[in-house]
This record gives C-alpha cells, structure tokens and sequence, in this order.
C-alpha cells in the first residue's frame, strides 16, 4: 500500500524515480533474532513457554522457569566507511514498535560496530536477556498495557538503535517481539525460528551454488562466490524442510484452543539490482495453493569492474520467528 501511495504521489509530482525498499543503499538494520538459551529450554525461538497458576500467579516460580534469550542484529552500511554505535533496550513497545516511555525501560546492551561491510568476519551486535525482577516488571506491564492480547502471551520487545557516533542523525532503528506464554492449551509448545535447507539459484534454467556466506568473508573461510553477468536474471527459490511450517494450538477468548499451521514469509533484500518480488510465500490462495515462495533478482547492469553483491532472504513466522540467510554474487560488466 505504501509503495503505491508512493507511486501516484510521484507520478502527481512529475518525478521520474523512487527509491526500491529492496535495495539497501545506506544505514539499515536488516533484521533481529532472537535464541533462547538451548541447553536449558531444549529449542530455540523468540517465545517461551512456562507453566503459569492464573489463580494464584508466584512471580517467584515465573521467574524460575524463564531462561536467557541472546538478540541479535544484521547490520548494513553500503553508502559509507565507517564504525557505528549501537543500543539495545527492553520495554513495552508501543504501537510505533518503539520502547512505550509511559512504562518502564531496561537498557540490554550497547557499543561499537566494525563497518559491517569492510569487516572480513561478521560482528553481529548481541546481547542477551538475562531473567530478573526488572523483566518481570516489563511482563507485568505489558500484561496491564493490554490484558486482552496477554490470552495469547505477554507480549514486550527489544528495541535497538544504530547510528555514527560523528553524526548522531543518521540513527536507525528496529525492533524485536519477545512472548512469555503459559502452557494453554497444554499442548502448546514454545515456537521455533524457520528455516530452510539451502536456497536453489538458476540462471536462463542453468542451477548454480548460493552459499551462505558474506562477501567480505576472510580467506580462510572463503567460498566460490557465483558468477553472473549485468543484467541476467538469477531464480531465488528458498527450499523449506517438511518441518519447517509448525503446527500450534492458539488460545480463543471462549477458553478453548484453535489448531493452526504457521505461514512463512520471504524478504528479499540486495545492496544493488532488483527483485521481481520483494516479498514471497504467506498463506495459500481460494484454490489451495502454495503462494509464490520464489523470486527473481536482475543484476544491476552498466558496472565498471566484476562486483561482488550482497543479497539477504529474511525468512518470518507470523509468531514472531525470523532466520536470515545472507549471500554474495559477483556481477561482471
């Protein structure tokens, strides 16, 4: 809706061109994570599921059962050379996914980022959530900010902001949804980040070999970048396991439970060319089919020299799940 709008304002205005939001340009936060500690809750995800006495609610005994949760961010800067500061708070969000400042907030991490594109290993900013008496006020906030929303889980976030320390201005932000729900119905299980088994490329029907890897990479880590020239159209299509759509039990408001199967969402993003599609997959259509998971990329033409290229598929659940998969493709002239 908004690139529409967008397209009849410019159009109105007499402009020609508009930035593609699938092209990363400058500054961006591609996406957060988030994994819970796996040794201790057995899975990993951005929701935790506890045992909860609506009753008799022991903060105590909530506080025992929640276990540490890692955040993290893939981070962007093609325009420019340079180091960035980072931040991360928890809080209630508010309805501009920023940190809602009527409750209170919790500062989780902070510091400086190596130029995330000129770094030969990758620096993801992380910080992890250790469980205290100071999430437990957040939970008890957002329980209080909406307690109709709470029947599915308490809902609260992390909110991260990424600027150049020499021009604070050019900040960034973006946020991650966190749950804590109760085991109801008790057949509900925590949810789990998606993800696939690799992602198949083709060029005019010829396969070629996407690896999960940067572009900057190290040598001793390095890896056949594939080859493509200006202006060919590369077939991105993410292929999923069989378990990679969950099955999971939603609480309704009659006091029952609704068995649903979780749709997945595809984000494509690149540092130049574009996509077809900038987002795929989603639910099935009137006649049952499979949306499109796929897409096309078109490498930029006119280069000067062989480039290599970023590109980023952001997989998502609708239940606050994220995996990102980030790969490199050199264009020749």
């Amino acid at each position: 809706m908004r690139r529409a709008q967008a397209l009849v304002i410019c159009v109105l205005s007499g402009c020609t061109t508009f930035e593609d939001p699938s092209i990363v340009l400058d500054l961006r936060i591609i996406a957060m994570t988030a994994t819970i500690d796996r040794v201790t809750a057995g899975g990993f995800g951005p929701e935790q599921v506890i045992d909860v006495d609506f009753a008799h609610p022991n903060p105590t005994e909530i506080l025992a059962q929640l276990v540490p949760t890692e955040v993290c961010a893939i981070v962007a800067d093609p325009a420019a050379h340079r180091d960035l500061r980072w931040k991360m708070s928890v809080c209630v969000l508010g309805l501009d996914n920023r940190c809602d400042l009527d409750h209170p907030v919790i500062e989780l991490g902070s510091g400086l980022l190596d130029d995330p594109d000129d770094s030969t290993t990758s620096k993801q900013p992380c910080a992890t959530l250790i469980p205290d008496q100071k999430l437990l006020t957040i939970l008890r906030e957002a329980v209080e900010a909406n307690p109709v929303q709470a029947l599915g889980g308490i809902e609260y976030g992390v909110v991260m902001e990424v600027d150049d320390p020499l021009t604070p201005d050019t900040s960034v932000f973006s946020a991650k949804h966190l749950r804590v729900a109760a085991t109801r119905p008790v057949t509900r299980r925590a949810n789990l980040n998606p993800y696939i088994n690799y992602l198949d490329a083709a060029v005019t029907s010829v396969g070629i070999a996407i690896p999960r890897a940067r572009c900057n990479d190290e040598p001793s880590i390095a890896f056949d970048i594939p080859e493509v020239e200006g202006g060919d159209v590369v077939t991105l299509f993410p292929v999923e396991p069989e378990s990679a759509r969950e099955e999971y039990f939603a609480p309704t408001l009659s006091g029952g439970s609704e068995k649903l199967t979780e749709t997945l969402t595809y984000q494509w993003l690149a540092a130049q060319g574009g996509f077809s599609d900038e987002t795929t997959g989603g639910g099935h259509d009137i006649l049952g089919n499979q949306s499109l998971l796929g897409t096309e990329w078109r490498a930029p033409r006119g280069l000067k020299v062989p480039t290599n290229i970023s590109i980023w598929m952001v997989q998502r659940d609708e239940r606050y799940g994220v995996s990102v998969l980030e790969t490199c493709i050199r264009v020749t002239p």
